[in-house]
Protein backbone atom coordinates (compact mmCIF):
# COMPACT_ATOMS: atom_id res chain seq x y z
CA UNK A 1 0.00 0.00 0.00
CA UNK A 2 1.06 3.40 -0.11
CA UNK A 3 2.68 5.43 2.15
CA UNK A 4 0.66 7.54 4.32
CA UNK A 5 1.55 10.96 6.41
CA UNK A 6 1.12 11.48 10.10
CA UNK A 7 -2.23 11.04 11.37
CA UNK A 8 -4.16 9.03 13.72
CA UNK A 9 -1.06 7.32 15.22
CA UNK A 10 0.55 6.94 11.93
CA UNK A 11 3.99 8.33 11.29
CA UNK A 12 5.15 9.44 7.73
CA UNK A 13 6.34 6.75 6.11
CA UNK A 14 4.89 3.91 7.52
CA UNK A 15 3.09 1.45 5.36
CA UNK A 16 -0.33 -0.32 6.28
CA UNK A 17 -0.11 -4.29 6.52
CA UNK A 18 -3.34 -4.32 6.70
CA UNK A 19 -6.66 -3.51 9.66
CA UNK A 20 -9.59 -5.08 10.58
CA UNK A 21 -12.69 -4.27 12.93
CA UNK A 22 -14.59 -6.32 15.58
CA UNK A 23 -16.67 -9.10 14.67
CA UNK A 24 -19.81 -8.66 13.07
CA UNK A 25 -21.46 -10.40 16.15
CA UNK A 26 -20.71 -7.26 18.14
CA UNK A 27 -22.95 -4.85 15.60
CA UNK A 28 -25.30 -7.61 16.42
CA UNK A 29 -25.53 -6.66 19.95
CA UNK A 30 -25.08 -3.12 19.84
CA UNK A 31 -27.88 -3.40 17.41
CA UNK A 32 -30.11 -5.47 19.78
CA UNK A 33 -29.06 -3.39 22.66
CA UNK A 34 -30.25 0.18 20.79
CA UNK A 35 -33.43 -1.96 19.53
CA UNK A 36 -34.51 -2.87 23.33
CA UNK A 37 -33.96 0.15 24.22
CA UNK A 38 -36.04 2.45 21.83
CA UNK A 39 -38.68 -0.02 22.22
CA UNK A 40 -38.52 0.66 26.09
CA UNK A 41 -39.16 4.22 25.18
CA UNK A 42 -41.85 4.01 22.99
CA UNK A 43 -42.91 1.68 26.26
CA UNK A 44 -42.73 4.28 28.69
CA UNK A 45 -44.00 7.32 26.17
CA UNK A 46 -46.82 5.11 25.15
CA UNK A 47 -47.74 4.76 29.44
CA UNK A 48 -47.26 8.29 30.15
CA UNK A 49 -49.71 8.99 27.22
CA UNK A 50 -52.37 6.82 28.38
CA UNK A 51 -52.09 8.17 32.02
CA UNK A 52 -52.29 12.00 30.75
CA UNK A 53 -55.08 11.09 28.66
CA UNK A 54 -57.23 9.28 31.09
CA UNK A 55 -56.87 12.37 33.54
CA UNK A 56 -57.39 14.75 30.65
CA UNK A 57 -54.85 17.74 32.21
CA UNK A 58 -54.56 19.90 29.64
CA UNK A 59 -51.83 21.52 31.18
CA UNK A 60 -49.81 18.36 30.56
CA UNK A 61 -50.23 17.62 27.07
CA UNK A 62 -47.38 20.26 26.07
CA UNK A 63 -45.27 18.29 29.12
CA UNK A 64 -45.82 15.10 27.65
CA UNK A 65 -45.17 16.21 24.02
CA UNK A 66 -41.85 18.29 24.93
CA UNK A 67 -40.91 14.96 26.84
CA UNK A 68 -41.46 12.61 24.07
CA UNK A 69 -38.99 14.67 21.79
CA UNK A 70 -36.48 14.85 24.37
CA UNK A 71 -36.82 10.91 25.27
CA UNK A 72 -36.93 10.17 21.18
CA UNK A 73 -33.58 12.52 20.42
CA UNK A 74 -31.92 10.77 23.61
CA UNK A 75 -32.26 7.30 22.20
CA UNK A 76 -31.67 8.30 18.61
CA UNK A 77 -28.15 9.85 19.85
CA UNK A 78 -27.27 7.38 22.07
CA UNK A 79 -28.21 4.56 19.41
CA UNK A 80 -26.50 6.31 16.06
CA UNK A 81 -23.43 7.27 18.74
CA UNK A 82 -22.61 3.34 19.10
CA UNK A 83 -22.95 2.74 15.74
CA UNK A 84 -20.51 4.53 14.36
CA UNK A 85 -18.11 3.24 17.25
CA UNK A 86 -17.70 0.10 15.58
CA UNK A 87 -16.89 1.68 12.10
CA UNK A 88 -14.37 4.03 14.40
CA UNK A 89 -12.50 1.28 16.48
CA UNK A 90 -10.07 -0.19 13.92
CA UNK A 91 -6.95 -2.34 14.81
CA UNK A 92 -4.23 -1.27 11.82
CA UNK A 93 -0.98 -3.96 11.42
CA UNK A 94 1.79 -1.91 9.56
CA UNK A 95 5.48 -2.45 8.79
CA UNK A 96 6.24 -1.47 12.21
CA UNK A 97 3.49 -1.27 14.56
CA UNK A 98 0.60 -2.68 15.90
CA UNK A 99 -2.09 0.48 16.07
CA UNK A 100 -5.30 0.18 18.14
CA UNK A 101 -7.57 2.97 17.96
CA UNK A 102 -10.85 2.99 20.48
CA UNK A 103 -12.63 5.76 19.39
CA UNK A 104 -16.19 7.32 20.40
CA UNK A 105 -17.76 9.90 18.66
CA UNK A 106 -17.67 12.66 21.49
CA UNK A 107 -15.41 11.27 24.36
CA UNK A 108 -12.68 9.32 23.49
CA UNK A 109 -9.60 9.51 20.87
CA UNK A 110 -7.24 6.67 22.23
CA UNK A 111 -4.76 5.23 20.05
CA UNK A 112 -2.18 2.25 21.63
CA UNK A 113 1.02 1.36 19.85
CA UNK A 114 2.90 -2.04 19.80
CA UNK A 115 6.05 -2.21 18.30
CA UNK A 116 7.00 -5.36 16.34
CA UNK A 117 10.39 -5.41 17.97
CA UNK A 118 8.52 -5.90 21.93
CA UNK A 119 6.07 -8.81 20.16
CA UNK A 120 7.67 -11.95 21.85
CA UNK A 121 4.46 -14.03 21.01
CA UNK A 122 1.00 -13.70 19.56
CA UNK A 123 -1.48 -16.49 20.11
CA UNK A 124 -5.37 -16.77 19.67
CA UNK A 125 -7.91 -17.82 21.97
CA UNK A 126 -11.75 -19.32 20.89
CA UNK A 127 -13.82 -20.79 23.72
CA UNK A 128 -17.10 -21.78 22.90
CA UNK A 129 -19.33 -23.02 20.25
CA UNK A 130 -20.63 -19.65 19.42
CA UNK A 131 -17.27 -18.26 18.80
CA UNK A 132 -15.87 -21.07 16.81
CA UNK A 133 -18.88 -21.64 14.68
CA UNK A 134 -19.12 -18.04 13.71
CA UNK A 135 -15.04 -17.65 13.40
CA UNK A 136 -14.25 -15.29 15.83
CA UNK A 137 -11.90 -15.04 19.42
CA UNK A 138 -9.07 -13.34 21.10
CA UNK A 139 -5.83 -12.28 20.11
CA UNK A 140 -3.42 -12.47 22.87
CA UNK A 141 -0.04 -10.31 22.42
CA UNK A 142 2.80 -11.06 24.77
CA UNK A 143 5.68 -8.96 25.00
CA UNK A 144 8.95 -9.16 25.25
CA UNK A 145 8.64 -6.61 28.47
CA UNK A 146 7.46 -7.94 32.17
CA UNK A 147 4.21 -6.01 31.00
CA UNK A 148 0.94 -8.47 30.81
CA UNK A 149 -0.18 -9.61 27.20
CA UNK A 150 -2.24 -7.55 25.60
CA UNK A 151 -5.76 -8.72 24.60
CA UNK A 152 -7.93 -7.76 20.99
CA UNK A 153 -11.05 -9.13 21.78
CA UNK A 154 -14.09 -10.23 19.04
CA UNK A 155 -11.22 -10.56 16.47
CA UNK A 156 -12.94 -11.99 13.33
CA UNK A 157 -11.32 -15.00 11.41
CA UNK A 158 -8.51 -15.00 14.20
CA UNK A 159 -6.47 -17.39 12.72
CA UNK A 160 -6.13 -15.71 9.24
CA UNK A 161 -5.23 -12.39 11.55
CA UNK A 162 -2.68 -14.55 13.77
CA UNK A 163 -0.75 -15.63 10.65
CA UNK A 164 -0.75 -12.39 8.96
CA UNK A 165 0.48 -10.52 11.82
CA UNK A 166 3.22 -13.15 12.08
CA UNK A 167 4.71 -13.06 8.25
CA UNK A 168 4.25 -8.68 8.60
CA UNK A 169 6.67 -9.13 12.25
CA UNK A 170 8.74 -11.97 10.01
CA UNK A 171 9.24 -9.21 7.48
CA UNK A 172 10.23 -6.47 10.09
CA UNK A 173 13.02 -8.50 11.28
CA UNK A 174 14.48 -9.13 7.68
CA UNK A 175 14.14 -5.80 7.02
CA UNK A 176 15.75 -4.68 9.83
CA UNK A 177 18.65 -7.75 9.35
CA UNK A 178 19.42 -6.18 5.86
CA UNK A 179 19.62 -3.21 7.14
CA UNK A 180 22.38 -3.88 9.62
CA UNK A 181 23.96 -6.39 7.21
CA UNK A 182 23.98 -3.06 4.78
CA UNK A 183 25.17 -0.50 7.77
CA UNK A 184 28.06 -3.08 8.30
CA UNK A 185 29.23 -3.54 4.60
CA UNK A 186 29.08 0.34 4.43
CA UNK A 187 31.47 0.93 7.46
CA UNK A 188 33.75 -2.10 6.36
CA UNK A 189 34.20 -0.42 3.21
CA UNK A 190 34.44 3.32 4.49
CA UNK A 191 37.44 1.80 6.75
CA UNK A 192 40.91 1.09 4.71
CA UNK A 193 42.46 -2.59 6.09
CA UNK A 194 45.90 -2.35 7.74
CA UNK A 195 47.62 -3.50 4.15
CA UNK A 196 46.12 -0.37 2.27
CA UNK A 197 47.38 1.34 5.43
CA UNK A 198 50.82 0.33 5.12
CA UNK A 199 50.53 0.97 1.49
CA UNK A 200 49.76 4.30 1.81
CA UNK A 201 52.37 5.08 4.12
CA UNK A 202 54.98 3.25 1.80
CA UNK A 203 54.08 6.06 -1.11
CA UNK A 204 54.26 8.95 1.37
CA UNK A 205 56.94 8.01 3.52
CA UNK A 206 60.03 6.51 0.99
Amino acid sequence: MSEMADQGGMMKYEKVQFFFRKHWTNFLKMLVLNLTLILIALLAILIIGMVITAFRIMMLYAFFGFLVIILLLFVINISAAQMFNFFFNVVIVTNNRIIITKKTVFLKNDNDAIDLTKIQDIGVVAHGIFSNYLNYGTLVISLSTATPPIEIPNTPNPHYYLEQMNRVKRENILERQERRGAGAQSSRQDTPSDYLRDINNLEYNP
